[in-house]
């Protein structure tokens, strides 16, 4: 189980769709990501039913970050755009606004680091971040990860754009 005692990544239950229909159908998390759609109870039932924990396989694997003592699904963590030839992977991740400034997503992405090196043995995780998402610009240095390269105009908010930061975390 992958644990620090605080928190436990887990595979995604069905009990989890309707916090996942939240988080994917967030446009303020819409804002920061990739993906720019809403989704659907349906949607979420059938990734949940059918989800595949091979990241070799799937290409991405979705981890659920759960509060021990509650038992609550606070958020979740990403790895995506797997790349096994090069050994590394893209991270997200999303904690739900009140567990937020808890250590939650610090703890969630120290526990993925060694999953990562120790089970999958992945070389290096990546992330992108928006420059004025102080938050998880802090989170990341934090977790070790480094800034290497600024990415222009690289996120639209309506009808302009913004910059960037570009992240590596080597896992040694």
């Amino acid at each position: 189980m992958l644990t620090d005692g605080v928190i436990v990544l887990r595979a995604p239950e069905p009990a989890d769709i309707d916090a996942m229909y939240l988080w994917e159908n967030d446009p303020q998390i819409w804002a920061e990501g990739a993906v720019r759609a809403p989704m659907s109870r349906q949607m979420l039932h059938d990734f949940v039913m059918c989800y595949n924990p091979d990241p070799n396989s799937a290409g991405q694997l979705r981890l659920i970050i759960e509060e021990v003592e509650t038992q609550e699904a606070v958020g979740c963590v990403d790895l995506y755009e797997y790349d096994a030839a090069n050994r590394r992977a893209g991270v997200g991740i999303v904690i739900m606004p009140n567990w937020q400034r808890k250590c939650l997503a610090t703890r969630a992405l120290k526990l993925l680091a060694n999953y990562c090196h120790e089970s999958l043995g992945l070389h290096q995780l990546w992330a992108i971040a928006g420059r004025t998402n102080e938050a998880s610009v802090r989170l990341f240095e934090t977790c070790g990860y480094r800034s290497c390269g600024s990415l222009r105009s690289w996120i639209r908010r309506g009808e302009t754009y913004s910059d960037a930061l570009m992240f590596q975390h080597l896992l040694v």
